[in-house]
Order: structure tokens, then sequence, then C-alpha cells
């Protein structure tokens, strides 16, 4: 139930100011770069890439993360050269010349006949296009009644400058909608934007504060661009006539008592009594410009900022009478021709759903067949092997999985220490979560700090949009860290934070993001030794080796290879379009025999190699590299080991003669034993022994 409270909180927008973006760059920027449509979804958590994501953000019907609504507005600004680009696409969206299919939205405005009955219910208009925005509309009481609407964004969807763009051009053009409506204009007399959120998609511009004094400055000069200061509001008592009363929202900006709303305005509150009572913003006292390339903002004096809400007084300008169209007979014909399309839309949209449903069922199905096959994979089962060391191995995996505590696996290159680590994700509480892996000597050292923590936008050259860290990727879920000894020391430091305080900052930011992280790190160096020659730090050593995990290399448990070769032969064989059925007693005397450096990995690599140039359905001697027959001395077992390669040899040889009697007899193990010259329990014991199912008669 949390869980989906919190996912309820998550702020998404309509597609519908998706589609006037795109709509608009489509007509307007014919010629320059095209806006990224997939690089739009990447990092987002829990949403699905459409397959056709200009489609989908053109499709009114759908709804998305609001992260990707920003991101679209970025690109727009970068592509277009202009910071108010959504001021000017919701505005030529709402053109009465237009010949797209109106939503119901847009119906009310075109058949009501002034601004008053549109601004009465603004509090419906957010609610078809997102779901982190409250409207109230109220009438000032001056000698000639003005109409204020006030809008709010939650906390966690604060307002940048590209929305409260949008946000007024959508409000302008809605309104121009009315046939009585020659232009309109939203004055903003405070606004919510928070002047640091302004600051960050400016990255040559610092801001500093100073008691109540704010500045910003442009990181080459010594004097302020633009200078703020603190101050508390005053705030105005308005009596809200019954038009108003009958009509009040569930969620407001500002609650009514006694029928009365107590509405913030831009002026300073000179009570003393009351200043440390109200709520307080910073106005400009110097106007100024700040700028990222053609886009620019322009901070005008006496403007007030970081508002709890934003307040705009709304003004109009009356079409001629000459040029209205309000008779009854017009607006029946015009009602029920929008009326008719809208329904339309409502069917093609009811169709949209219903195979929408019908997919995400298909996705659904083959998801838990996905996951399934990875259980498979990565559980127990996919580590191979009957040998003493592996079956100690399996038996401490097994106890760890069960607990949440950090584990450092050792061991030599290709012995398979991932798959260690996978094993032990696979079967844990948190196996329904995620398995994150990183490769830490493959990464320069900003590169590796970046893929670990994650950056905001412009924290470095390239860094375009705010990125999310592995550490957030992973949240709830198990990380690994491959080749754990790479790791640069200013890293470590970080590193060794979110293993101490379950938080970290994403690179170039301040927020702290808290995380739960299951960590499993893997070496195949000898961290002592690093740490006596200050390459690696002792407490971070001390955070890792919880429980340390040694994963044999291949040379020390021979009695596995045969196994292996059958698990490798059997996997590789759809792979590579082949029909391979085993190995050659003797080629397999060769393969034991072999000091094999490079472990199970290795191994694997010498199986495909073997089968590409095998010209039989069994593996012999002519397909072995030249090193296995002798070539390099280097490489064979020691004398005092050959008995070993003897009795394994000897198991395969036996192995094979009893597959072949079994295949000559069509696995009647009666006629089998007889043929072979022992009971059929001797021939059901040395079955079991090595393994061999199938129809037994």
């Amino acid at each position: 139930m949390d869980r989906v409270r919190k996912e309820e909180k998550q702020p998404w927008a309509g597609c519908f100011l998706s589609h006037v973006l795109v709509t608009h760059m489509e007509e307007t920027a014919r010629g320059k770069k095209s806006i990224d449509y997939p690089g739009l979804f990447q990092g987002i958590q829990g949403f699905e890439v459409p397959p056709d994501p200009a489609l989908f953000l053109k499709d009114v019907g759908n709804w998305l993360p609001l992260r990707v609504l920003r991101e679209l507005l970025f690109q727009c600004e970068k592509i277009s050269g202009k910071k108010d680009i959504a001021y000017h696409a919701a505005r030529a969206y709402f053109e009465p010349n237009k010949k797209q299919l109106p939503s119901l939205f847009e119906i009310i405005g075109r058949v009501l006949s002034n601004v008053r009955p549109l601004l009465i219910r603004a509090d419906l208009w957010p609610t078809l296009q997102t779901n982190y925005l409250k409207f109230q509309a109220f009438e000032g009481q001056d000698t000639r009644p003005n109409l204020y609407l006030l809008t709010q964004f939650r906390e966690n969807a604060r307002p940048g400058v590209g929305s409260m763009h949008f946000l007024r051009g959508t409000c302008e053009g809605f309104i121009r909608l009315s046939s009585l409506i020659d232009d309109v204009q939203f004055i903003e007399e405070l606004s919510q934007m928070q002047i640091e959120d302004i600051i960050r998609e400016f990255p040559a511009f610092d801001m500093t504060r100073e008691g109540d004094c704010l500045s910003i400055r442009h990181r080459t000069s010594q004097q302020p661009t633009v200078e703020a200061i603190k101050v508390p509001l005053r705030s105005e008592v308005i009596s809200l006539t019954q038009e108003f009363r009958s009509k009040m929202p569930d969620a407001m900006v500002v609650s009514p008592r006694d029928g009365r709303v107590h509405v913030l305005t831009n002026l300073e509150e000179t009570d003393p009594q009351r200043r440390f009572r109200v709520p307080c913003a910073y106005k400009i006292v110097k106007s100024g410009v700040v700028s990222d390339g053609t886009l620019t903002y322009s901070f005008k004096k006496d403007q007030v900022y970081n508002a709890p809400y934003s307040r705009f007084r709304v003004l109009w300008k009356e079409r001629p009478e000459q040029l209205r169209e309000v008779s009854a007979e017009h607006c029946r014909r015009e009602i029920v021709e929008l009326l008719s399309a809208h329904l339309n839309q409502a069917k093609q949209a009811h169709m949209r759903m219903i195979q929408y449903n019908i997919k995400k069922r298909r996705l659904a199905v083959e998801n838990i067949h996905l996951r399934r096959e990875i259980e498979r994979e990565n559980g127990f089962i996919g580590i191979v092997g009957k040998s003493e060391k592996i079956q100690e191995l399996i038996g401490l995996v097994r106890s760890i999985a069960a607990t949440d505590v950090t584990v450092l696996i050792h061991g030599e290159t290709g012995t398979g220490k991932e798959l260690i680590a996978r094993a032990i994700h696979y079967n844990s509480p948190r196996s329904s979560k995620r398995f994150v892996a990183v490769n830490c000597g493959s990464l320069t050292e900003t590169l590796l700090e970046s893929e670990l923590f994650g950056h905001e936008k412009g924290a470095f050259t390239g860094a375009m949009t705010q990125r999310k860290g592995i550490f957030e990727v992973a949240d709830a879920g198990t990380l690994f860290l491959d080749e754990v000894g790479e790791i640069p020391p200013s890293t470590q430091v970080k590193l060794l934070r979110v293993l101490q305080e379950g938080e970290f900052q994403r690179v170039g930011g301040t927020d702290t993001i808290k995380v739960n992280v299951r960590l499993v790190a893997a070496t195949n160096q000898n961290l002592d030794e690093l740490i006596t020659q200050g390459r690696f730090r002792k407490d971070l050593y001390y955070r890792l080796n919880v429980v340390p995990v040694e994963v044999p290399p291949l040379r020390e448990r021979t009695d596995d290879i045969p196994l292996l070769v059958s698990h490798f032969i059997e996997k590789l064989n759809p792979k590579m379009n082949k029909q391979i059925n085993g190995m050659g007693p003797q080629a397999m005397a060769f393969i034991i025999a072999y000091g094999w450096p490079g472990n199970v990995r290795e191994l694997e690599n010498v199986l495909q190699r073997m089968m590409v140039i095998a010209k039989s359905e069994l593996l012999d001697v002519q397909d072995l590299p030249p090193e296995f027959r002798g070539k390099e001395e280097g490489h064979l077992v020691k004398t005092k080991d050959l008995k070993d390669v003897a009795r394994i040899s000897a198991g395969i040889a036996e192995r094979g003669i009893i597959l072949d009697a079994l295949g000559e007899a069509q696995w009647n193990v009666t006629q089998t034993a007889r043929s072979l010259g022992v009971s059929r329990a001797t021939l059901q014991t040395k079955m079991k022994v090595h393994g061999l199912r199938g129809s037994i008669v």
C-alpha cells in the first residue's frame, strides 16, 4: 500500500503537453537538429520506453513522467535557441484557425461566451494535463473588477523557466478559443519559481546568499549581474462572490475562511507585528539577464520569486462587435460538430487502451517467463560442478544469500566471480529487485564516479542532462562491483560513505540521496598488498570484506571439467548451429591435463574454437589447439597428477561405452546389461554415477 501511495505521488504529465511541443517543433524547426526521442526516456525507471517514442508523445490520450516532459523542454529550447519556446508553442496550438481535433477541454473554451465562466472553473484545467498542479481563480475588488489566477506546483515538481512559460502560454491560448476574445495576457505578479532552480539552467552563473541578500554572478565576473533581497509578503483579504463560492474546488491553493481568502501579493509587509508571521520571498532590486548561448532569461526589477505559489493578473481584449460569432444557431452547430469529433476521439482512445492492455498482458507473461529463465541461469543451477570445493562453495553461498551482509569475492580471472554474485542475489530476499553489475577497471576515474553516483546537468563537459547512477538504479536490489581494486582513492571515499551511511550526492549535485543497496564486490588482486602500497583504503577493505568468498581456480577442481565440457557444449550448440554430442576420451585427457590459467572462461573459449573446426559430432584430439598436444610444456600438469587424469579419463570411457550400448538397445536396461555382461542393478548404479537419464525399460 505504501508503494502504491508513493507511485501515486510521482509527478506525471498528459501527452497533450508533449503533443503541443512536438507539433510546434515539426512546424517551425525544419532543417534544424531533430529531437532525440529515445534519449528522452533514458534513466526513467519503472516506465517502458515506447516502440515509437515520437508517436507516443503526440498521442494526447497518453501520460508520461514529468522528467520526460522536462527533458523534451530542454531539447526544444536548445534546438530553437529560445528559452520561451514553450510559451510560443502553446499560444500557436490554440490559434482559432488550427485544424487539430479538439478535446472536451477545448470545446468548453470555444462555446463559452466570456472569460469569467472559464476562470471560475480554472481548477479543472490542470487535471487534464498534470497530477502535480493546482489552479484557483478569484475576482479582485477594485473599482473595476479584475480576474486573478493562482497556480501551485507540488514540491516534487518545482517549476523551471520552461514550465512557467508553458503554463502561461496554455492559459492564454485556451481563453483565446472563445469567439468573444481578441487577445489575453497573464501578468505574473508573484512567482513560485525558485531562483536557485533558474540558475541551474544557466551553468555559467553562480548564486550566493549573504544574510537577506542574494546575488547572481557570472563565473568570470566579480560584479553581480542580478541582486535580490528577502522580503516578507503582504496579503490581501478577498471576499468571494456567490459565483466563485459555489464553484470552489476540493483541492485549493488557498483555503477560504468565512467566505474569504487571504491571498499573497507582491508587496512588502510593513506592519512590525506581522512581518515575522508571514511568508517570505526574494524581490529583485537589480535587474539583469542570465544566458547560456542564445538561451536567455531576464530578471526584472521588483519581480518576486520563491513564493509559496504564483499569482497572475488576467488582462483581455474583446473582439469588435461585428466579428463576434455568438448566435444561438452558430453555437448549436459548433457544439454538435465538436462533440461528435470528441466522441470519435474517445472511441479511438478506447481502442488504443484495449490494444495497450492486450500488449501489456503479453509482455507481463513474457516477463514472468524471462525472470524464471534468469533465476534458473543465475541460481545454483548455473554453478556447474560436483567437486568437494564447489559443493562447499555452494553451501557458503546459500548461507550468505539468506542474509544481507556485504560480500567480497576473491578469485583468479575467469573463475566465475560474477556468477557467484548473481547466485547470491537470485537466492536472496532481494531476488525480485534488480541485479546491476559494473566493471570498475574498464572506466576512467571521472566516468566511474559518474557511473556509480550519477551526475547533474552541467556537472562536467558533455553532461547535457541529469543522469541517475547505478546506486540509484540498484536501489532495493544488489550491486556487483567487479575489479574493486581498480577504484581510484577519491572514489573510494565516496563508496565508503555509501556503505556507512547509505547516502551520497550526484556529481555536481548538492542534494543527498538515500539508497538501500546490497553490495557484492570482487577482485583478482591481493588487496592487502594494495593497502600496504597506499592504493586501497584499509577502512573500505574492512567494510567490503565482511564475508569473504574464495572461488577455486579450475586446476584445483579437475573433477568438474567433464561436467563443464558437457554444459558448455549444450549451451553453445544452438548459438553456433552445431550438433556436437560430446568429447572423445583421449581429447578429454588432454583437456584435464591442461593447466587452465584463464580458468572456466578459457575453457569455454577453447570449446567454442574446437566446435568451429570440428568435422564430426564428437570433439577429438585433432580439434584441440596445439598447446594441448604438448607444444607448450609449461601448461601441462605435473607427473604426479597423471593418476587423476587416468582415473577421470577411464570414467569418461566407461560412460561412453554405456551410452553406446544403451543406444543400440534403445535404452532397454535389461538388454543393455546382458550385452555388457553385468547385472541390471550394477548397470543402474553406473548410470546413476555417470548422470545418465532416459526412457528406462
